[in-house]
């Protein structure tokens, strides 16, 4: 095997594979990468990711060992010319001041993921499903028991994840393939959303694989063999008639974040009526109390709720329009949010915390009373 390209060219491409690199197993060949041609390809028996890299020669292949690949190549300038030469020996790194013998493995025992008959291809938008991804991202669980959440589903025509507390939904800009739904594992994930945008996809029939094609580069993976939950189910009303308000998405992330940095527990109550929002929270360990208050910026049907702080402040994030608005049935159902982009995230509500404090600091400032008069 012989590549000659040069050092930026070979750290890009290796960086871009290695997602799909095993970074500790007791395989060896899951540590490496296979150069075959031009081509550079990682799998780790879940996913495969192969790059393209342009280079003045390129003949045979060669599995060579990743890191110390990298970590060579990334101690040298970008526009240094490289040399790799391989055998069944060998691998040899040729540069204009140096010469490294790096392990190779046999590029027979190199695994690869398997496309089966009948994968049906899908028009994609490849820079709306990273969007989506990238919208709902965050919300993708990591629990072990319900493996099925830990990834994103593709539901038709939008992009759901969900821990169980919290859902992000996108609308992907075309149709996903089929009703039954599909779900990209959170590791796939997390390379598209490195990479460029897909140009095409194709889906086995029994959602098992999927293949992601870009200019350059491809990934092949196993899909999450599981059932995702009817999420539609839990998806309340969002109409005028619902408990809603809209309020100035920064003020309210600078108020979460000034009660969790006086430590109180992990639940802020909030409620609001046409004009008003009163949040507060316990401190953590003691009597006391957080009280803040902030406008409503939009007529708004009255209504009181409580959330975890973390959860909140983390979907606060996400949404980065200016203003959001919030919908909820009652003091116990999942409210919706959502700012002026075309996702939502619906969040549950928590029990007990300092609902009544809000409520009550809320009737004391629509009684005319200032802040510090409220008790």
């Amino acid at each position: 095997m012989k590549l000659e390209t040069t050092a930026r060219i070979l750290k890009s491409a290796l960086k871009s594979v290695g997602l799909a690199v095993r970074k500790k197993s007791s395989i060896p060949i899951l540590g490496t990468v296979l150069f075959d041609g031009n081509t550079v390809t990682a799998c780790d028996l879940d996913m495969e990711i192969s790059v393209t890299l342009p280079a003045s020669t390129a003949v045979g292949s060669a599995c060579i060992a990743y890191k110390s690949l990298l970590n060579l190549v990334s101690h040298l300038p970008g526009d240094e010319a490289v040399r790799i030469e391989a055998g069944e020996k060998g691998a040899t790194v040729i540069f204009s001041t140096g010469r490294y013998d790096l392990p190779v493995v046999s590029v027979s025992d190199f695994p690869s993921i398997g496309m089966p008959d009948g994968m049906v291809p899908i028009e994609v938008d490849g820079d709306g499903l990273k969007r989506a991804l990238r919208f709902v991202a965050p919300f993708m669980s990591t629990e072990e028991t319900r493996y099925y959440l830990n990834g994103v589903c593709i539901d038709r025509d939008v992009a759901v994840a969900t821990d169980g507390h919290r859902m992000g939904v996108h609308p992907l800009g075309f149709d996903g393939g089929a009703s039954d739904k599909w779900i990209i594992p959170k590791d796939v994930v997390s390379a598209l959303l490195s990479m460029p945008s897909p140009k095409g996809v194709s889906v086995s029939t029994e959602k098992v694989r999927a293949e992601f094609r870009m200019d350059g580069a491809r990934i092949r993976t196993k899909l999450i063999d599981g059932t995702y939950p009817d999420w539609r189910r839990v998806v309340p009303s969002m109409s005028a008639n619902a408990a809603h308000a809209t309020l100035d998405r920064v003020s309210l992330l600078r108020i979460a974040a000034r009660m969790a940095a006086l430590g109180p527990s992990n639940g802020l109550s909030l409620a609001w009526s046409a004009a008003r929002l009163a949040v507060a929270a316990k401190v953590w360990g003691s009597d006391g109390t957080a009280r803040e208050t902030m406008p409503v910026l939009s007529p708004s049907t009255s209504g009181a709720t409580t959330f975890n702080g973390r959860y909140l402040n983390a979907v606060l994030q996400v949404l980065r329009s200016e203003v959001v608005t919030f919908w909820c049935e009652d003091d116990k159902s999942p409210s919706v949010w959502r700012g002026d982009g075309e996702g939502y995230v619906l969040l549950m509500s928590m029990r007990e915390a300092a609902a009544e404090i809000a409520s009550t600091l809320l009737s004391h400032l629509n009684a005319g009373k200032r802040l510090d008069e409220a008790a």
